[in-house]
């Protein structure tokens, strides 16, 4: 773990926290996220600043967890998260309608994705489009629900991937010899 679990998280001026029933409650203007505190770790309110303090050191690991994950809150919930995938293919594209992904990647129909609440999306290009979220958590496993449908092909690189994404391209056979 590193050490920035033993930094206090500063809060915004529109965050507000509470703790209940081993939950911490973080509401902004974005949304509202519940982070769940676990054994071995104390969180506590102060000043607009959020400390997490271990027990002991059997817990370290878990306060450097609950640390991250309490900080994606905050940051979730004040500024936003968002992930640009790109559908690579010729011939392939996609369209955004409100809460409905429309996916043409090579099956003989179209694919269509309904977005969950707590997630929206906005179209670059027919090519591209962005998915933005208060919760981290959910924009990842939704990235993920979406490359799943087409993943990307070792050989031509063909398939749905997230903007940055390190891709390795496998050699083809050679002929001969």
């Amino acid at each position: 773990m590193s050490r920035k679990a033993s930094k206090p998280i500063v809060l915004d001026k529109s965050v507000k926290t509470e703790i209940k029933d081993s939950f911490i409650f973080i509401e902004g203007p974005k949304g509202n996220l519940s982070v769940p505190m676990k054994e071995g770790v104390d969180v506590t309110i102060q000043d607009m600043k959020i400390t997490v303090q271990r027990r002991n050191d059997d817990f370290k690991p878990m306060q450097g967890m609950i640390w991250s994950l309490i900080n994606n809150a905050v940051t979730g919930v004040t500024k936003g998260f968002s992930r640009t995938l790109q559908v690579v293919g010729k011939g392939w594209r996609s369209t955004v309608s409100g809460a409905n992904i429309n996916l043409q990647i090579g099956y003989s129909h179209p694919v269509d994705y309904t977005l969950p609440t707590g997630v929206t999306a906005t179209q670059k290009n027919p090519g591209e489009f962005t998915l933005h979220s208060h919760d981290r958590q959910l924009l990842g496993q939704v990235c993920a629900n979406i490359k799943a449908l087409r993943p990307v092909e070792p050989y031509k690189l063909k398939g749905i991937r997230i903007e940055g994404q390190y891709l390795r391209q496998k050699v083809r056979k050679t002929a001969g010899v």
